[in-house]
């Protein structure tokens, strides 16, 4: 009697072990792919981001705030959050803007917008920022790009790489030594 008793205990151990260890896996795999993109619908390697930029002829002149689309509900996402709370301490003079997908229909309508604009609309999946003309999704690739690519914009002001008259302006008095 008491063998089937412990043989019956056992096995539910062994089934909520399991049913644990699926679950575990289950929400700690992000729900989002890694990728960094152009509005163009571009997708780049993170390690050629700033290398991209200074190549780029279509810099947003207007990078920030940061517009960062997430729900609720996604352990991804809350990664990303976590960074970003963080982020904005460390630079408080930039702002990040939190569209909270989840039960939202105004900001499901600007993620869908943003999608369509980047031209990357199936591909783009949550947790996801747009600085510029540059979309960052998955929140590791948001944890390792987003300060690079804030402090290049800040860096560069958005207007040496997107205004021609500058550029020739510099090129002039760099020539004449003014």
């Amino acid at each position: 009697m008491r063998s089937k008793k412990n043989q019956g205990i056992t096995q539910r151990l062994v089934k909520m072990f399991f049913y644990g260890l699926l679950l575990f896996f289950i929400f700690a795999i992000q729900t989002g792919s890694a990728v960094v993109f152009f509005q163009d619908g571009t997708n780049i390697t993170g390690d050629k981001l700033l290398e991209s930029m200074n190549n780029s002829t279509n810099i947003s002149m207007v990078p920030f705030p940061i517009k960062f689309f997430y729900n609720t509900h996604c352990g991804s996402c809350q990664e990303a959050v976590n960074y970003l709370n963080g982020f904005e301490t460390r630079h408080q003079d930039i702002k990040v803007e939190y569209h909270d997908l989840y039960n939202s229909s105004l900001n499901n309508s600007m993620y869908a917008q943003y999608k369509t604009e980047f031209n990357n609309n199936t591909d783009i999946h949550y947790p996801v920022i747009f600085i510029g003309n540059v979309g960052i999704a998955g929140s590791n690739d948001i944890e390792l790009y987003t300060e690079p690519l804030s402090l290049w914009y800040q860096d560069n002001k958005a207007t040496n790489a997107t205004d021609p008259e500058m550029g020739l302006t510099s090129w002039i008095k760099t020539l004449l030594k003014v």
